[in-house]
């Protein structure tokens, strides 16, 4: 693990919390991002995501999609990644994310591609698709999510209703 959590609300050890927080985002595949921009305001989308030890989350989209096109003028953003409840209000699981977004470029489009490939192996195997995404030169961009801080409820591990909050920590 190359960050750490600094808890900002709640009471409990940090590598524990962390633990929880990246069973929750290896247990899910999709994301709901959100992005605002002058034009069309507060904007949310689903999309696959990938992650790193590094609590990075990467992203697929089209450069053209309203999203995308948010975080080129803005990359303040938030996501939440969670888990359906197996009953009604009961046994909550999810993290929501704030931090900064944007298109990946040179080794972080390195690290975006290796990433999306642990998690999802059939993606860019074509040789010509795969150095779009790593030059840049196609329709869709790799993305990457730098998260900064996360709020975080994992009844079954954290207690019910017990949210804890973090401020993530590189060196």
């Amino acid at each position: 693990m190359a960050y750490q959590l600094e808890i900002t609300q709640g009471d409990w050890p940090a590598e524990e919390f962390a633990k929880g927080v990246e069973g929750i985002l290896a247990e899910s595949m999709v994301l709901t991002l959100a992005t605002a921009g002058p034009e069309y305001g507060p904007h949310a989308n689903l999309a696959f995501f990938a992650h790193d030890e590094d609590m990075v989350l990467y992203f697929v989209s089209e450069r053209s999609t309203r999203h995308s096109r948010n975080l080129g003028e803005e990359v303040r953003a938030a996501a939440t990644v969670f888990l359906p409840p197996p009953v009604f209000g009961e046994q909550l699981r999810g993290v929501q994310l704030t931090g900064s977004a944007g298109e990946a470029w040179g080794r972080q489009a390195e690290a975006a591609m290796a990433a999306y490939q642990r998690r999802y192996p059939a993606f860019a195997q074509d040789p010509e698709v795969r150095h779009q995404f790593l030059t840049g030169a196609g329709a869709a961009a790799l993305y990457r999510f730098q998260v900064e801080r996360l709020t975080a409820v994992d009844e079954p591990h954290f207690g019910r209703r017990n949210y804890l909050r973090a401020r993530v920590l590189r060196g």
